[in-house]
């Protein structure tokens, strides 16, 4: 953001959509700088994130919680196993549903990305109390689950 010094009426009108976009591209920018040595992107990053968090998921969940067609999920999909950050494994009881979980690459990976992101995130919030931090991420959380119920 060029100009910090807005108005308070300015900062009421700005929507919140328009605050997560700037806090999302400083956070890829970010990553961008600390992560010269991996080829990954924000997008990938959503996946694998997702992938860690639902241990065993299969193509068809993951695209109902990441709001996109099973055809972008199987293109991603077939990215991050090309990097062996991901496996794609036949479900034994559904052989037309395909599981996924990150390889021990991915896990080394994710690691290394979570360990950057409280580093930033505390970064940004230094000024919080642990109290008004873990106030604003379960704030957060609850907006997340809103959206996506109107989704």
């Amino acid at each position: 953001m060029v100009d910090v010094n807005w108005e308070n009426d300015r900062i009421v009108l700005t929507p919140t959509n328009l605050y997560m976009e700037y806090i999302l591209l400083s956070y890829n920018n970010f990553l961008k700088n600390k992560l010269k040595d991996v080829e990954i992107t924000y997008g990938e990053l959503t996946y694998i994130y997702n992938i860690k968090y639902f241990p065993s998921i299969s193509q068809r969940e993951l695209s109902e919680t990441l709001f996109v067609s099973e055809a972008n999920v199987a293109k991603m999909v077939k990215k991050l196993v090309n990097k062996g950050l991901v496996k794609k494994e036949k479900d034994e009881n559904n052989k037309s549903r395909n599981i996924l979980n990150l390889t021990d690459k991915g896990e080394e990976l994710f690691v290394k990305i979570n360990v950057l992101t409280c580093a930033w995130e505390r970064e940004i919030t230094g000024e919080m109390s642990n109290e008004k931090y873990f106030e604003f991420k379960d704030t957060l959380f609850k907006l997340t689950k809103k959206s996506a119920d109107l989704g």
